[in-house]
Formats: structure tokens, sequence, C-alpha cells
């Protein structure tokens, strides 16, 4: 079977449950091995630079198409955050336009928007609304002044995924920029960016796509590229790189039209090939079924937690579920800390207890997860 297959891929099942992907990935052998080869490469004879750019390319073609983008339209970052605050620096504000934001998103989605204040720009909020936005709350909020409407695909708690195509279509009739955190969908869920309509979109590597930290994704649609000016510039942002030969040096500032214009210096050559690695991985099984693999756990997971009663409160059907379910009960963190304590690896999170599956992770990890709940309800009741 594929999946056990996979699994033997993550050594981290030989000793915990580990349902934290939405925080950080247990790496794979895939990924450890190919970054041995690189180390191993590098202590030898120092590594081969043509090999690593010939490497960033190859990875930026093969991210492209995992999302459906294309090359042109991908810049590689150190994390989601980067990202963000290479679109909100670089959008051209005026005093009064406005961004509109919900209280569901990660932090990290609003203080890059929230520093644009001192500029005059207005930070705008619209609720939500069972874990989600909706279309047409959010139309309550907009008008002629907003440039931006800034939101994850899937939130990272409870874990709801939104209807992004339905905003980013109506953002697009109003001149809205749609700017998406997607760490905790890309590699879970299949994302497609030209399908969904969003302008703009920022991952991580350090989570879904199984590399250590220090590796992001950046997607900015073709025709806004140039919209969003770079704060920081250096020679690989330019269309022809300058010569450093000392007869022939040129200072012409002439920055690309692609997305590399928000790419200064050597870039994570390591990181970038183990992301490769993964997204050849990933792409190896498909992203459809990775997608109907996460949602059978989902549902897996959902169901046996509302037979023992606990309160779920991501959504426990249709088309805003996820990679992740976040649940409550009248003592989560003690049973979020009993569980740690035997080997369970789940997340705390806006007093909850969040469970992140990830396509190593199988049912008997789930009914095991179950059974231990089972226990400590039954332990309380003899205290």
């Amino acid at each position: 079977m594929i999946w056990e297959k996979v699994r033997e891929q993550f050594p981290i099942n030989k000793n915990f449950i580990f349902l934290d992907l939405a925080t950080k990935c247990a790496l794979p052998l895939f990924n450890t091995d190919i970054i041995k080869e690189y180390i191993q490469k590098q202590q030898d004879y120092s590594g081969d630079k043509r090999e690593w750019i010939n490497k960033v390319k190859e990875t930026r073609e093969n991210v492209a198409t995992m999302i459906n983008a294309h090359p042109d339209e991908i810049a590689f970052t150190k994390n989601t955050s980067e990202g963000l605050n290479i679109i909100s620096n670089g959008i051209d504000f005026n005093p009064g336009d406005n961004i509109v934001l919900n209280e569901l998103e990660h932090p990290n989605n609003v203080y890059c928007w929230k520093n644009l204040e001192e500029k005059g720009v207005e930070i705008r909020w619209v609720k939500a609304r069972d874990g989600k936005v909706l279309l047409d709350d959010l139309k309550k909020v907009v008008d002629n002044s907003t440039r931006v409407v800034a939101l994850a695909h899937v939130n990272y708690s409870p874990g709801s995924k939104n209807d992004l195509k339905s905003i980013a279509n109506f953002c697009r009739k109003h001149d809205i920029y749609t700017v998406i955190d997607a760490v905790q969908a890309v590699g879970t869920i299949n994302v497609n960016v030209k399908s969904l309509g969003v302008d703009m979109l920022c991952t991580s590597g350090h989570k879904a796509l199984f590399v250590p930290h220090g590796v992001g994704i950046l997607y900015i649609r073709r025709e806004h590229i140039q919209d969003i000016r770079p704060m920081f510039v250096a020679r690989s942002s330019m269309k022809q790189e300058t010569s450093i030969e000392h007869d022939s040096v040129t200072y012409e500032l002439n920055i690309t039209s692609t997305a590399k214009r928000f790419e200064i210096g050597n870039y994570n050559y390591l990181g970038l090939t183990a992301l490769n690695e993964s997204v050849n991985f990933l792409m190896g099984i498909g992203m459809e079924k990775v997608e109907e693999r996460i949602m059978e756990l989902n549902s897996h997971l959902t169901k046996n937690l509302l037979k023992e009663g606990i309160n779920v409160l991501s959504p426990v059907s249709g088309f805003s579920r996820s990679s992740i379910v976040s649940f409550y009960t009248d003592d989560t963190k003690a049973l979020y800390e009993w569980l740690l304590e035997r080997n369970v690896i789940t997340n705390f999170r806006r007093n909850t207890i969040r469970v992140s599956f990830g396509i190593y992770n199988n049912e008997k990890d789930i009914d095991s997860f179950i059974k231990l709940i089972k226990e400590y309800n039954s332990s309380k009741r003899f205290l």
C-alpha cells in the first residue's frame, strides 16, 4: 500500500504518534539522505555552485508546477513572514488606504500590516463566523479605499479552510489585492493558484513540505509583480546579473520583471535542495491523492471525537475541512500534557488541542490517540 511505504520514510513513527505538522515537520529519510549528500560534497570539495544554481532553477520550476503557477511568478524567501513583509512593504500605499484582516489570522499576518499604520493606512477587521471568513461579511467591511484583503487559506486554529475562490473573484472585480498565508495548506491540500484566482501567496517549507527552517515560497501573479517595489535589491535581482570582472563592471539598476526581483544574495542552497526533493516526492504521489488521504484521516478522527462527546471546533464535514482538527475538554491543557508524556505530540493553541495530520499518519495512530483519551477520562473518574 502506498501510504505504508510513505510512512516508512518517517522514522518518528517508531517512537511517537506525531500529530503536530501544523507547527513543524519531522524530517523524512528522503530529505535527510539528500542533506547528508549535499553536506558530504561540500565537505569533500566545497561543493559545486553551478550544480546548486541549477538546483534552484529546477526547484522553482517544480514548485510552480505543484501550485499551477509559472516559474517567473515564484520567489524564494526564508519563510512565510518574510514573504508577507515583502508584499506589505512593497505595495505603494497612500494615507487613507485600508487593509482588511480577521481575528483568526496568525500574528505574522497581522503585524506586517499593522506596521503600516504609521503611514496612515487603516486596518479594518472582519469578524469570522464558524471559524471562517465569509464573503457576505467581507463585503460589509471593504470600500473604495480597500487595497488588500489578507487571510489564511487554512487558519492555524481552529483549522478551517476559507473559500478563497469566491473572495478572490470579488476582490479582483474591485481592484483589491488578495494576499494569502498558505502555510497550513501547501503540502496537505491541492493548491491551484490559477483556479483560486489569488494575487499573492506565501508559505514556508518547515511544515508540510518537510524541510528544515529557513526556506519559504512567495507567489505573485505575473501581472502584479511590478506593482510590488522590492525594498532590497542585489545582483540577482537584476534582469541580467552584473559582471564582476574588473575590466567590465557596470551598475545599471535594471530590476527584473520576474519574481526573482525579491531575491537577494546567495540562496539557501541546502534548503532548496531539500525542498526540491519534497516537492518531487509529493508530486510523485499526486496532490489530489494527498488531500484525499488527509481528509480520510480528518473524518476518522472527527467521527471518533464526536462519539466520545468531545467538543470539536473545526468543521466536521464539507469543504472547509483541512489537515487540522481542534477540540477542547473541561481540562484541555492537562490532557495535552498527559498525552505528551505518553509520546503523543499535538499542540496547545487558543485553549484547544490542535491535531494536524501528515501523509505519514494512519488510522492506527488515530485509534491509539482515541484510546489514550478514553484512558485519561477513565482515570479522572477515580480521582
